[in-house]
């Protein structure tokens, strides 16, 4: 049975919320589950309330994230557009991870929104259901440590020239994971508990 959470609501209200396609019918409960099941993904239950209730939007005023103390993108990230599914394309967040991001973001994180700069509000869809910021620069690396990075896969066999910089990075990871440093930076253990922690940016 659907559930409705209080964070998003309340965030609509502090921060002023529209919808970026006013009049496009919201799909129920059954459609986004069944949208996100189709690829893949089990939403969490608040996801899933929030696809369903306000559709993809944004908000008059600026609404920031609070970011972890020496975040390389900074002490908060701008939430520019969030995504759900029932939009057009652009603003569905399964219809952008099958256009763009399959192969380049970890198993079973789905991109929930955007800055203006393009980095992405991350879903974790597995059981915990945190949201991330993901750093599409990768401000992370230091100098020359992408190609060292390179050299580490092609000393194990594995060919990158047809690899963009996410994939080649993503597989690093995962051929090393004690050594991975990602550029994935938890904001919230939910998606209603990331709205809950929007402020008004007054800087």
């Amino acid at each position: 049975m659907a559930q409705n959470f209080a964070e998003f609501d309340d965030a609509a209200a502090r921060l002023v919320w529209y919808r970026l396609e006013p009049r496009a019918l919201l799909p129920d409960e059954p459609a986004v589950r069944a949208r996100a099941a189709a690829a893949g993904f089990a939403l969490p239950d608040d996801h899933v309330d929030f696809c369903r209730r306000f559709g993809a939007g944004a908000f008059e005023k600026r609404a920031v994230l609070p970011l972890p103390a020496g975040c390389p993108l900074g002490p908060h990230f701008w939430l520019d557009i969030v995504y759900a599914i029932g939009a057009k394309a652009d603003w569905d967040p399964v219809a952008l991870w099958e256009s763009s991001y399959a192969g380049r973001l970890p198993d079973g994180f789905l991109p929930a929104g955007t800055d203006p700069g393009g980095n992405l509000l991350l879903l974790d869809t597995r059981p915990g259901g945190a949201v991330y910021a993901w750093d599409h620069e990768h401000r992370e690396l230091r100098d020359g440590e992408f190609e060292q990075r390179v050299q580490d896969l092609a000393s194990r066999g594995i060919a990158t020239g047809t690899l963009d910089v996410d994939q080649i990075l993503l597989r690093w990871e995962r051929e090393f994971p004690q050594q991975a440093r990602g550029n994935l930076y938890r904001v919230a253990d939910s998606f209603a508990a990331a709205f809950a922690a929007l402020q008004e940016a007054t800087f």
